[in-house]
């Protein structure tokens, strides 16, 4: 059963009292949840404590504007992109730069690892979309057909497809192996300002500069519903039950929406002008940038009983035994690991469980995703 009563509170206890000097473009959370790293007009990566709000550090990268940041998927190191068009990548520790390079002709607007962390994903204003092989991020695989600033991407969480939007209009889905456009998703009358893949990679919500959130099918290629808000959308979000949304417009008025039928289920008049935002890995908190250069959190209350969408990484390991070395044989066994997104306890299994199971450390209720019917390239 997903979330039928609850709240949107902004965590106004929060003692966040430094700030960037303008616009916070992009905002992401660690692995774990605990901090959040920040990319700005005044040139700076900030880290914040989320516990505490405080900034624990900052780190002067351009005298440009930053569009984006994120973390390496060991989340040693900061990845950076500047409106210039520089991607560079931070020791997190000294603080010393690892990579930097002209990643793109135009801003970045966004950076994004795959879920194995083996790919990065970049999107720039120059319209194109290119593939990375971590390590090897100066050589890439571009995925053209966008006609207009590309405006964000995003993988699905088997890794094998690339959701992207654009001002012109379109939501596309890409093939990784490929570098493949799969197929465009319909089309908005406005540019595309924000968009999200469900949990279970099934679906995919979009939302345009008038207003107007879709939610696609995925599998079928469909546009389920529809549904237009009176600002402009800034963030989109799926609940990680799956069953909802967050949207976040740019006069501050948050919403969490049920799907298919985007009936409002809570909303928050939160006060902010947001230029960004990301989603906690536990799903139940938000950070959000601002115009101002504040950086502010929004819990969202009376969620704690919808099983959660924990998607596994694969591993094949050698079990063999004493009588078959003796023999001179060897067994490969496949196995399942995954982590609650609550307390982060990890665990593993020989198969994908088909029901919700429990979390033996919090008791939260999981859905282990398991990848299902895969769309066919064009």
């Amino acid at each position: 059963m997903g979330l039928r009563v609850g709240t949107l509170r902004l965590l106004t206890d929060l003692n966040v009292s430094d700030r960037h000097d303008g616009e916070i473009f992009c905002c992401t959370y660690t692995g774990d949840g605990s901090a959040v790293l920040t990319a700005g007009w005044d040139g700076h990566l900030r880290f914040w404590n989320v516990a505490t709000g405080d900034q624990i550090s900052s780190l002067k990268v351009s005298g440009k504007p930053l569009a984006t940041c994120g973390f390496t998927p060991d989340g040693r190191s900061w990845v950076s992109g500047s409106m210039e068009g520089l991607l560079a990548i931070w020791n997190g520790e000294t603080r010393e730069s690892m990579v930097n390079f002209l990643a793109h002709t135009r801003p970045i607007s966004a950076v994004r690892y795959s879920p194995d962390g083996k790919l990065l994903a970049t999107a720039s204003w120059d319209r194109q979309i290119l593939l990375r092989r971590a390590g090897r991020e100066r050589e890439g695989r571009a995925l053209t057909g966008h006609a207009d600033i590309v405006a964000g991407c995003r993988f699905t969480p088997d890794g094998r497809r690339l959701l992207s939007w654009s001002h012109d209009g379109t939501v596309r889905l890409w093939d990784v192996e490929t570098a493949q456009e799969l197929l465009t998703l319909g089309r908005h009358e406005d540019r595309v300002t924000a968009a999200a893949v469900s949990p279970d990679g099934s679906r995919a919500v979009s939302a345009s500069r008038d207003g107007l959130i879709k939610l696609w099918d995925l599998h079928d290629q469909t546009e389920v519903a529809a549904a237009r808000q009176d600002g402009e959308p800034r963030c989109v979000f799926f609940m990680l039950d799956g069953e909802a949304i967050l949207t976040v417009d740019a006069n501050g008025w948050m919403a969490v929406l049920a799907l298919p039928s985007f009936e409002m289920r809570m909303d928050l008049q939160s006060g902010l002008r947001p230029m960004s935002g990301d989603q906690a890995p536990s799903g139940e908190q938000f950070v959000f940038g601002c115009e101002d250069g504040s950086l502010h959190f929004v819990a969202v209350d009376g969620y704690e009983h919808a099983p959660l969408f924990v998607t596994p990484s694969q591993t094949v390991e050698e079990t063999t035994t004493l009588f078959d070395r003796l023999i001179g044989k060897t067994r490969m066994t496949t196995q399942y690991h995954y982590t609650c997104p609550i307390c982060r306890y990890e665990t593993h299994a020989l198969k994908l469980p088909a029901e919700p199971i429990t979390c033996p450390m919090c008791r939260r209720r999981l859905r282990i995703y398991s990848a299902g019917r895969q769309l066919q390239a064009k």
